[in-house]
């Protein structure tokens, strides 16, 4: 077995004894929202049920109608308001999350995937290894097309991190974690945990990064973010091996990755 090779089988294992130390996974595949904020809370909801021991772990994928997204720190930009008005007239309402990072855009064909569960006092994870737990089902689905992903920073990227995943060094995937004090169960749980990944299926990926880059020029920001690092799988020319669109087929892969990661002792997910 070569280096890479066994890089990645314990990668691959350090993702699965994530999933496998849950006793009962919730699987949630979510259509497509009518309303972006109330997406965007669904899973702030969903970790303070975690946190207080209401809810086991949950695997959700959702999608969001076209909004830009940006984080309360933005808020405070110098001209947030008429930048928010005047992307709110060309059809991208904004809307704030709660989590870090930068502005991102979402819109029909960016899949949303989000990881909640309970950090356990003993096992432990570390950022890394739910950040690798979070990837896995997506790497998983993209095998299915002969996609290879792998994981690294993608300079000149909005929301960049070292758990991008690129494919032949375009990012397809950003990806970002929040932590919630546990509120239930403390003797068991230390935290709840978010891990959200966001996919980019069917987008041009150089106008949407335009469309934040457009957003920290309005706000009276100098930072812009480069157009041709990130990419999306119809602009790799993915071969649609179905009748319907390469989302509902990616979705339709990536709900099988997760239920195969999920099941446990106690048996399969729950839908």
């Amino acid at each position: 077995m070569t280096k890479t090779e066994t890089e990645q089988t314990v990668t691959h294992h350090a993702a699965r004894s994530v999933f496998q130390a849950q006793q009962r996974w919730h699987l949630l595949n979510e259509p497509l929202n009518n309303n972006p904020a109330n997406a965007l809370h669904r899973d702030t909801l969903l970790l303070k049920e975690v946190a207080s021991g209401a809810r086991q772990a949950t695997v959700r994928i959702w999608e969001n109608p076209q909004c830009l997204v940006v984080t309360r720190k933005e808020t405070r930009f110098p001209a947030f308001a008429q930048a928010k008005q005047q992307l709110e007239q060309q059809g991208w309402p904004v809307i704030v999350r709660d989590s870090g990072g930068t502005a991102v855009p979402h819109h029909p064909g960016i899949l949303n995937l989000s990881l909640i569960l309970p950090q356990f006092h003993a096992p432990k994870f570390d950022l890394d290894s739910i950040y690798l737990a979070l990837c896995e089902p997506i790497i998983q689905a993209l095998k299915f097309f002969g996609l290879k992903a792998e994981y690294g920073e993608t300079p000149g990227s909005y929301c960049d991190g070292r758990f991008n995943l690129n494919i032949e060094g375009l990012k397809i995937t950003g990806t970002a974690q929040r932590m919630m004090l546990a509120t239930g169960n403390q003797d068991l749980i230390s935290h709840g945990i978010l891990a959200q990944a966001m996919l980019m299926v069917e987008a041009d990926a150089a106008a949407d990064t335009e469309i934040v880059n457009q957003f920290y020029r309005l706000a009276g920001m100098d930072r812009q973010f480069a157009p041709d690092v990130a990419t999306s799988l119809n602009q790799l020319d993915i071969p649609n091996h179905s009748d319907t669109t390469l989302t509902h087929l990616i979705r339709t892969k990536l709900i099988d990755s997760c239920a195969s990661l999920c099941k446990s002792n106690a048996g399969g997910p729950e839908t």
